[in-house]
């Protein structure tokens, strides 16, 4: 058995293989252990353990790479010959998996968004929650449902897709977004006092209260980066003519993951101040008109 184990061991290529299968065995278990080690301590909740648990297995697994790449490339030669058969060999057969490496370099390097993000690309959107080497893992958000409600389903998009969509990052700069609640009122009806009643209903809501400060900081710190337009937070309403009522437009600012709340709550607190102040909520309305029968005619 002892001369068996010699001459395995005393084969090059039986004793990289060798080498290999160890260090790819220690770096799973080193990386587990680590991770045990670094986040034994951390409250499961804690959004740090996911970050923890990504350095971690990111530096063993690069570590292991380079013993591997040292054990199996001794000479400059070598080095060359590993090289080509590897180039050729990813540019023929890899192209996507290359295209989802690039994107992942791109998303880690030029940072369009992070996990926590909500972005909407192609016709997916939903809230980052991973980022791999390959994948960039999503929860959905909207689909059959209206609004920005969670769907519960986990969607999964190649890194390449950062090269041939369009991406829209709700929360890259700005915690906030604009949104806006349509509402006609009859002619009959104060329009001017629903106005005042639609804008005191989004100024005195908490929600809207709390946004304040917190979009002002996020704009002062996104224009040292973008050119954004400091434009008014403060609610505004706009008023538009049609041939069966007044439109009233209320645009505001709200935070990403409160647009649906916030738009119930204060829908419902319009509709009950409209109805104290006597306000009627414009509809569609059909007008019916009673001809004469033929048989009026004949009598009259």
């Amino acid at each position: 058995m002892a001369d068996l184990s010699q001459a395995i061991w005393s084969n090059e290529l039986y004793r990289k293989l060798i080498l290999t299968i160890i260090i790819v065995l220690g770096q799973s278990l080193l990386s587990r252990l680590l991770i045990w080690i670094a986040t034994n301590k951390i409250p499961e909740d804690s959004p740090h353990i996911y970050t923890i648990r990504k350095a971690i297995s990111y530096s063993v697994t690069i570590l292991a790479a380079l013993l591997i790449f040292g054990i199996w490339v001794e000479g400059l030669s070598d080095l060359s010959v590993a090289l080509g058969i590897l180039a050729a060999g990813l540019a023929f057969a890899l192209q996507e998996v290359i295209g989802s490496f690039a994107g992942w370099l791109t998303i880690i390097s030029g940072r369009p968004f992070s996990v926590g993000d909500r972005i909407e690309t192609s016709d997916i959107r939903g809230d980052v929650v991973d980022v791999s080497i390959l994948r960039t893992t999503l929860m959905e958000i909207g689909n059959w449902l209206q609004g920005d409600h969670n769907t519960g389903r986990i969607v999964t998009v190649s890194n390449a897709f950062i090269f041939k969509e369009p991406l829209y990052n709700y929360s890259a700069y700005l915690r906030f977004i604009w949104d806006e609640i349509s509402v006609p009122v009859t002619y009959e009806s104060d329009w001017q006092q629903a106005i005042v009643i639609m804008l005191e209903t989004v100024r005195s809501h908490p929600s809207f209260q709390d946004l304040q400060p917190q979009a002002d900081e996020q704009r002062r710190l996104a224009r040292r980066k973008l050119a954004v337009k400091i434009t008014s937070l403060e609610p505004r309403v706009f008023v538009k003519l049609t041939d069966n009522w007044i439109e009233l437009g209320m645009v505001y600012p709200v935070d990403n993951d409160l647009r649906r709340t916030f738009r119930s709550e204060i829908s419902q607190q319009i509709l009950s101040q409209f109805a104290a102040a006597n306000i009627t909520i414009a509809s569609q309305t059909v007008a019916i008109t009673r001809f004469p029968t033929n048989k009026g005619l004949t009598d009259a």
